[in-house]
């Protein structure tokens, strides 16, 4: 059904509101107005209008729908979708907005996008979610919507200079969301980042810093933060100096272009890091720049419990083996996740001896061994936490072609209660094989006579 066509189709359909269903139970059109919007306000709305045509009780009911969603359903019809907006902002009652959602190819229409987000701003918008493309011109968000009160939520993708009026007042807002825009070079971006008393949620994706070399991300209630760099063909190198004394949740996908500082950081209980390397590094200067800015990380959250290290996160720490020795003591680490277990790299030896309470490791694939005459000396001796804690081991997409460091893992971890194995594709789909990696694992020998090996 066409969108300029839900709200004039003539009513062909009637709701028969004085027959139950079975003759015991009233029939859906006898609840009361006030339960049917709220039953409709789960509905997208081109399907809440679609009700209009029901009878003549429907016919104005969806005008109230607290929740706009605008976008995905109409994908690859624009014009439709521009008329079908702006009928139901036109026909809607003055009734607040909970929700208001627009996914939406620009191209010259910049004002008219702009009209919608003030309408739903003068509504009281609580959530405001925009994600702008295909942008042909320029693009700016409504001065409005940075003085919005009534925003606990907002969430921008938009490929163009994020200009920020001089007055800001987001005295609700919990969650802030920030995609692939550009910012300007002036003050108002650092009174964006901290100036707001209850932000909780910090989500920070692709977004270039213009000229700025120093720029701070303070705020009191901060929990989550989230910051995913672009792959920067001109990298800013600026500094961001992190105040997180309430901070619990720390990501950070990148090359690390940016140095990141993390003060007040050791209420962060769960980080993310993964670091990137796009063929070799350009030098070797480069290289322990990064591994300086990576171990800055790690030393600013001792107090973790849930790590994950997926890239180069903690391989490229070999390019400065000096910081080795100065790796903080995780003690209350017991979750460790790798994108890739690598037995013979240093720092990776360094972070499991330093973690004396692990209990799960975990790991996406295995780097193969490459000198096979020091597999008996690797984890020689074992990290502490392999004979009192680490009691789970999962591998995840093995494909069976080097068992050298499930062998070691066996042998050395002499608290193991299980090692899980999940196989890769091609693995998965040949039992043959399967059978003959399993033969193959129970016959290693067992630092731990509880272990059990389960594969998946």
């Amino acid at each position: 059904m066409e969108a300029n066509s839900l709200i004039q189709k003539p009513k062909k359909q009637k709701l028969n509101e004085e027959q139950g269903i079975d003759g015991n139970r009233k029939c859906f059109g006898n609840l009361p107005d006030v339960l049917l919007r709220h039953i409709l306000s789960f509905l997208p709305i081109k399907d809440a209008v679609k009700t209009s045509v029901l009878s003549k009780r429907w016919e104005f009911l969806w005008t109230s729908n607290p929740n706009l969603d605008f976008g995905e359903h109409l994908a690859g019809k624009r014009m439709l979708l521009m008329n079908f907006v702006e009928r139901v902002l036109y026909l809607r009652d003055s009734s607040d907005i909970k929700e208001f959602v627009l996914d939406f190819d620009v191209q010259f229409d910049a004002s008219r996008v702009q009209s919608w987000i003030t309408a739903a701003v003068r509504r009281n918008v609580q959530i405001l979610n925009i994600r702008i493309r295909d942008l042909r011109g320029q693009f700016s968000l409504p001065r409005c919507v940075f003085t919005c009160e009534t925003l606990t939520s907002l969430e921008l993708a938009m490929p163009c200079i994020f200009k920020i009026p001089p007055i800001i007042c987001f005295s609700n807002l919990k969650v802030l969301s920030i995609e692939n825009v550009t910012f300007s070079d002036d003050y108002t971006t650092q009174q964006l980042l901290s100036g707001l008393p209850v932000l909780e949620v910090l989500y920070l994706e692709k977004c270039r810093w213009g000229c700025r070399k120093v720029l701070s991300i303070s705020s009191p209630k901060l929990h989550s933060l989230t910051i995913i760099e672009a792959d920067m063909h001109q990298p800013s190198d600026c500094q961001f100096m992190i105040f997180g004394a309430a901070l619990k949740y720390f990501v950070y996908s990148g090359e690390l272009f940016n140095e990141y500082c993390l003060y007040d950081s050791f209420s962060i209980e769960s980080a993310d890091f993964d670091v990137t390397c796009y063929g070799e590094w350009a030098s070797d200067e480069r290289a322990r720049q990064v591994a300086y800015r990576g171990f800055k990380l790690l030393i600013a959250i001792p107090n973790v419990k849930d790590l994950r290290l997926y890239g180069n996160a903690y391989e490229v720490l070999a390019y400065a083996p000096e910081l080795l020795p100065k790796m903080p003591i995780f003690n209350n680490l017991w979750y460790l996740k790798l994108g890739a277990l690598n037995l013979e790299c240093e720092s990776l030896l360094k972070i499991l001896q330093n973690s004396p309470c692990l209990e799960t490791l975990k790991f996406l694939k295995i780097d193969p061994i490459s000198d096979r005459e020091k597999v008996d000396i690797i984890l020689d001796p074992p990290p502490s936490c392999f004979s009192s804690h680490l009691t789970r081991i999962k591998f995840c997409c093995y494909d069976g072609k080097d068992l050298n460091a499930v062998k070691i893992l066996l042998k050395k971890a002499i608290a193991l209660d299980e090692i899980v194995i999940s196989f890769e594709e091609s693995v998965e789909k040949n039992l043959e094989m399967q059978e003959n990696l399993y033969k193959q694992l129970i016959t290693l020998p067992k630092g731990s006579q509880n272990c059990e090996i389960t594969l998946k």
